[in-house]
């Protein structure tokens, strides 16, 4: 028989291999304790040693260093958040939900106003009554939100090598062409040309095509720095959003949903833009589509959506307690 239970703090595993840190210090020597003891947070403390707060190394990064404010001036004080500790006789689901609401990964455990240690937001999930946060999905594991962050890790790593790099390295193209002549004057150079990222095969053939037929092949060339560039940002935001959705940190939806989707935008446009330029620039050409390129460009589209529909992949294992 299934039963619901109440779970408290003290029912956790809790963590007391953390740091602390007076309030009084530098936002500079917080970061040092933080790799000395190897540890994202460290507990902040006054010289009573009442718990003020925590100070967690992506708060320095974003209050601190993205402001352009001084690490070695700037004080703990000012740059931690504000969480109320519970004890070991709080519930979890009380507990959780004060991380959740502050979107943060770790609160302070007191006993008789005394530091104890930590819990994270991860040791709470499988001991919330009635609540199963990744109930959709298809695979059952034990942890969702990790599973979650290693498919996209390697999803997006999938796609960059195969809808980026191998183009950019012209191991493979968009098209394969061939001409006795260009624009009606014998090439010397014959044979088949590979069209693939900023590059076409045969000596400066490129730049030919944008001095003859101007801004069609310019625009060809533009794409495909604004596919590296933003495409490689756009892929790399799968794995930053799949790490901080395992951290339970909130992300902004132009690095959840906005980007990736803009790089499979520009992966289709080159494809496009590349066969206007053919049908627009009379070269003598003989086209062919460069089968690999388009098998893989494809495939690394599918990776990405696959990244981003990571939370219908993965479900959490259900647990049932016996009465």
């Amino acid at each position: 028989m299934i039963k619901s239970t109440e779970y408290r703090v003290s029912d956790l595993v809790i963590d007391d291999e953390y740091g602390i840190i007076d309030s009084k210090a530098t936002v500079e020597e917080a970061a040092r304790k933080m790799k000395e003891l190897n540890v994202p947070d460290l507990v902040v403390l006054n010289n009573e040693e009442k718990v003020l707060g925590v100070i967690a190394d992506f708060d320095i990064v974003r209050e601190v260093i993205a402001s352009g404010r001084d690490p070695k001036t700037e004080k703990v004080l000012d740059t931690m958040y504000t969480i109320s500790p519970v004890s070991l006789e709080t519930t979890v689901t009380e507990a959780f939900e004060r991380m959740r609401d502050l979107h943060v990964a770790v609160v302070p455990v007191v006993e008789k106003d005394k530091l104890i240690g930590v819990c994270t937001i991860q040791d709470c999930w499988s001991f919330i009554p009635g609540e199963r946060p990744d109930d959709v999905g298809i695979i059952a594991v034990k942890n969702p939100k990790q599973a979650e962050f290693w498919f996209a890790s390697g999803c997006a790593i999938l796609a960059l090598v195969l809808g980026i790099m191998l183009p950019m390295a012209g191991i493979t193209g968009y098209f394969t062409a061939n001409a006795a002549s260009l624009y009606g004057i014998p090439d010397i150079r014959l044979g088949n040309y590979l069209f693939s990222m900023f590059r076409a095969e045969g000596a400066g053939l490129l730049t030919e095509l944008i001095l003859k037929s101007g801004g069609i092949w310019v625009l060809v060339v533009i794409c495909s720095y604004l596919l590296l560039i933003v495409g490689m940002v756009g892929i790399f935001s799968l794995v930053y959003v799949s790490y901080s959705d395992a951290r339970f940190v909130k992300t902004h939806m132009v690095f959840r949903t906005i980007l990736p989707f803009v790089t499979i935008g520009l992966i289709a446009l080159e494809w496009i833009l590349y066969l206007i330029a053919f049908g627009a620039s009379s070269t003598g050409f003989q086209i062919s589509l460069n089968i690999p390129g388009l098998i893989f460009s494809i495939i690394s589209i599918g990776l990405i959506l696959a990244a981003l529909a990571r939370d219908w992949v993965f479900r959490e294992q259900v647990k049932e307690m016996k009465e």
